[in-house]
């Protein structure tokens, strides 16, 4: 089994359905994402979140269709899907994969997976406009290479992304590690995680931020809940 057939089988599990628009030929990039856009959905889930999959009109999505390249997330080019989360007593969020984001500039950023109040996805959808990043809740910048090392830029622009877009959580996340990136993010306290890839220790611990991410949020709106 290929790497790729690896994560769409995981992607298959974690979200409990045997339709998605990935398969053997897609790019291991975009599998990745795919893969960290199922961890969050199924760690929502698993804590008590009812989970249900919408195209961009609303209606209930029986084949889940992924991005493979960034776009607006009000776009009708495509049925693409999003997972909406709904934890008692709080508003409903939206999960999104490779949508843009307006930063506090005004300049739009790329998000590889996006959690967002379900409220903003919706203005967004009727105004045509990228969400405010300070009306998001988490935001995972993933990042697969299959034959070459992470490079350092890569966590210099995540740093420009994250200051620019302000939201709730930022997260570095990859499926190898490299000693610059992780030195460059430590010394600056931002969130990261590597060499997270299906059955690893990381798994465990990436989905431990996701869970304090949904922790975080819903003792803004339901205290008394418990995750």
């Amino acid at each position: 089994m290929t790497a790729v057939d690896q994560l769409i089988a995981e992607i298959k599990a974690l979200l409990s359905t045997g339709a998605i628009s990935y398969n053997s030929a897609s790019e291991g990039s975009d599998t990745y994402e795919g893969y960290i856009f199922a961890l969050i959905v199924s760690t929502a889930s698993r804590h008590g979140a009812t989970v249900r999959y919408e195209d961009v009109h609303g209606a209930k999505a029986n084949k889940l269709v992924f991005r493979t390249s960034p776009g607006q997330l009000y776009s009708t080019t495509q049925s693409y899907t999003h997972a909406v989360v709904e934890f008692d007593g709080a508003p409903p969020l939206e999960v999104h994969l490779g949508v843009r984001v307006q930063g506090t500039s005004g300049v739009l950023h790329e998000c590889d997976v996006l959690v967002l109040s379900a409220d903003e996805a919706a203005l967004s959808r009727v105004q045509r406009m990228a969400p405010r990043g300070t009306h998001c809740i988490l935001v995972v910048e993933c990042k697969y290479y299959a034959a070459s090392s992470l490079e350092i830029g890569l966590a210099r622009n995540f740093e420009g992304l994250r200051a620019d877009v302000r939201t709730q959580r930022e997260i570095f996340v990859s499926n190898t590690r490299s000693a610059s990136i992780v030195r460059y993010l430590d010394a600056r306290n931002r969130e990261f995680e590597g060499n997270v890839l299906p059955k690893s220790p990381q798994v465990g611990y990436l989905e431990a931020e996701i869970r304090r991410t949904f922790k975080s949020y819903l003792s803004k709106h339901t205290p008394s809940a418990i995750i």
